[in-house]
């Protein structure tokens, strides 16, 4: 698939340390090594490169995901294959999804939404929580139905 040279010079922009082999050169904007193909313009992302390298080909459609969660990360052991739900799943079971208040848009805190809990709970209107908390009353709805921040109020 890639000739030696191309393969002595990805290995070279690796620092092979006991666990992951981190990528020493250029990144992309969420972390991720890039390199630049053999007689192409296009970059590829170094992980998937040490994928194709190490272990074969990417079937299309597929993502190569990372075991250790480090982007810069090329040990061939340290990836995997999967769907891009399978990827989704795997960032949600290890609590790296960007929910509640780790979502940079999120107007509503933890504290918050107890709080909003309790005013439900104590029969207070949707309408004035919402007004309360600067937030829609779709909002307030959605929290007491369960729909947002489940994980808080525990529906």
């Amino acid at each position: 698939m890639f000739d030696a040279d191309f393969v002595t010079r990805f290995e070279a922009k690796i620092n092979k340390t006991d666990g992951c082999w981190l990528w020493t050169a250029s990144c992309a904007g969420a972390g991720y090594g890039q390199m630049k193909l053999p007689k192409q313009r296009k970059q590829e992302y170094s992980h998937r490169l040490a994928y194709m390298i190490y272990k074969g080909q990417i079937e299309k459609g597929r993502h190569v995901c990372h075991t250790c969660d480090n982007p810069r990360c090329c040990n061939p052991e340290h990836l995997f294959l999967g769907t891009s739900q399978d990827n989704h799943d795997d960032m949600v079971k290890k609590n790296r999804s960007t929910h509640g208040e780790k979502n940079p848009t999120a107007k509503l805190t933890e504290k918050d939404v107890r709080e909003i809990s309790a005013c439900l709970d104590a029969g207070m209107s949707q309408r004035k929580i919402a007004m309360a908390f600067g937030v829609h009353q779709v909002t307030i709805s959605k929290i007491n139905r369960g729909i947002r921040w489940s994980r808080v109020t525990g529906q």
